[in-house]
Formats: C-alpha cells, structure tokens, sequence
C-alpha cells in the first residue's frame, strides 16, 4: 500500500481504524478528509499524515484526498439530523461525490464502505434509509468495493452509548420497550481489525455483516444486566421506556431541535430503530471471507467503558 484516504477519521471509529491501520502498514502515506482542519487540535495519531481540509461537499478536497490512492476507507456519515435532507447530504449525495473523485482519480483503489446493519431496515428511520442508498452507490458504481455492516459499536470513547454504560454502572438499565428484543454489538476494535484485514485481503465485492462474540440468539436487555451483576457485583434494575412515551418523546425533541437549529439524536425513526425488536447478525460471510474474528468480549470490555469504575 502506497496511499490509503480515509474520511471520517476523526470519529470514534476512526480513530481506533487509524490507528490499527499505521500500525498494520508503517510505511504508507495516510490521507485524511477533515472538516475545518486549520481550526481544530487534531489528536497526536494524525502526526505524519497529510491533511485535506474539507467536507464530502468538495469535490476538489475529495479528488486531492484519493489521487492515485490504493484503498479508500470511507467512514465519515450523518447520524443525526432534523430531516431526510440532513442524512442524505452526506451519507448519499456524499458517498456520491466520493465514488465519482474515485471513478476519476484512482480507478484501481479498493473502496472500503464501513454502513450500518440499520442498513437492513430502509423503513424505518431517515438514517436507515440513507445508509442503505449509500450502499447501492457504491455497488452500482464501484467496480472495486467491500461493504461493512456493523451492529452497535460500543467502546471507551463512544459518545453515543456512553449514558447507558453509565446507567448500568450505577444499577441501572435504561431500555427501549417493554417486548422481547435482541441484538448485536461490536467493539470498535474488532471493526477495526475487520477493516484492515480487507485492506490486505481487497474487493469482496459484497456487502458484510459482522459482530462482536454474543449469545446463540444475539443479546437480551436481561443478559446485559445479568453480566453487569455478575461482572461488577452490583444490583441491576431494569427500568423500560413505553413505546409510545419514547415515540411522543423523540417526536418532542424532533420539534425542540428544528426550532433551537439543532440536529436532533433521538427522532420518531430513531425510536423506530430502538423499539425494532431484531437487531441480530452473524459473522459466517465475513469469517469465511476474510477468516476474521472478534476477539474483545463484551464483560472483558464492560471496566474500560465510561463510568464503569466511576460509581
């Protein structure tokens, strides 16, 4: 590998793919697309790599960030926002633009598309929807391409499941519904790994689920807590939110962030994905693929999570 771009590098996946991809390939010029690069402390792991200041809205930042590129991780996407515009801005007229500077600019690059498995349900959330067109962008007109679906991705730095973690150290699980509901999580170190294996493996030219190691059926609410009793010795109570009173809530809060300008975390098709009973995949196409595992188990993981060891 001579050159390998990646967007959303400065996310929590992309940090730890950074990082697993310099120590896998030393001696490779890294690319990164970054937003407002000249404003912004960026962390000492993006020392050495060359910057291109700008957004999936710049065509020009996006040929310079992919001239002549060997492999191409596109992480950067919208996951939050107060109308279907606000996903499809980046996540399809973005990955769009990225595969054009591609098509144009480094013909022969393997594009890595790290999705979401909210991918598999288009119905029911703009998000879902948007990431699931992002997909047939980049099958439709990529002639070299892997498609990542991770579950939830959940590690030390995520913001985004950091409050339960939290909860669940202090006694507390916080849950969507009261009906039966399992699925899926990854450590954001095994997805990590999955990438650089397809960086050394190229085009698989299909789209590929992948999660972390899980009971036979996926996980429950109650086998979260029955691990955080038996991890940290600790009462658990499991407290769920009606599905109505998360829908009218996040309907609210919909209204609320249109009105204060900001973009909105939980939305009526958020709520839509959280009350969605079935959110389980399976790592038989990746494992037979790339004979890739995961190796971090989530009560190995549960002490390095926000607030863990804070109670």
């Amino acid at each position: 590998m001579k050159v390998i771009a990646v967007t959303g590098a400065t996310g929590f996946v992309g940090k730890a793919t950074l990082r697993a991809l310099r120590r896998a390939f030393p001696d490779t010029q890294f690319r990164l697309l970054i937003r407002d690069a000249d404003n912004r402390g960026l962390p000492d792991e993006f020392t050495d790599c060359a910057i291109i200041d700008g957004t999936l809205d710049s065509p020009d930042a996006l040929n310079s960030l992919v001239q002549g590129a060997d492999c191409v991780v596109h992480l950067a996407a919208a996951i939050r926002g107060n109308s279907p515009l606000d996903f499809e801005r980046d996540n399809i007229f973005g990955t769009r633009r990225l595969v054009d500077a591609v098509a144009a600019n480094a013909s022969n690059a393997h594009l890595i598309h790290v999705s979401s498995l909210a991918a598999r349900r288009p119905e029911l959330s703009w998000y879902a929807a948007s990431k699931r067109a992002a997909e047939e962008v980049v099958a439709s007109n990529c002639s070299r391409f892997s498609i990542l679906r991770p579950p939830a991705v959940y590690g030390p730095d995520d913001p985004a499941l950091a409050g339960i973690w939290r909860a669940l150290a202090r006694g507390w699980l916080i849950r969507a519904g009261r009906g039966p509901s399992r699925f899926s999580m990854l450590h954001v170190d095994d997805l990590a790994e999955a990438i650089r294996r397809l960086v050394e493996h190229g085009p698989t030219l299909e789209i590929l689920p992948l999660a972390g190691p899980q009971p036979d059926q996926g996980w429950r609410w109650e086998d979260l807590a029955d691990l955080a009793r038996r991890t940290g010795d600790r009462k658990i109570r499991i407290v769920s939110i009606p599905g109505r009173a998360l829908s009218a809530g996040s309907a609210f809060g919909l209204v609320m962030s249109r009105v204060t300008g900001r973009r909105a975390m939980l939305s009526p098709g958020k709520a839509r994905e959280l009350l969605h009973p079935d959110w389980v995949c399976d790592n038989l196409g990746i494992e037979k693929r790339l004979n890739w595992k995961p190796t971090t188990r989530l009560e190995r993981a549960l002490g390095t999570l926000p607030g863990w060891n804070n109670r």
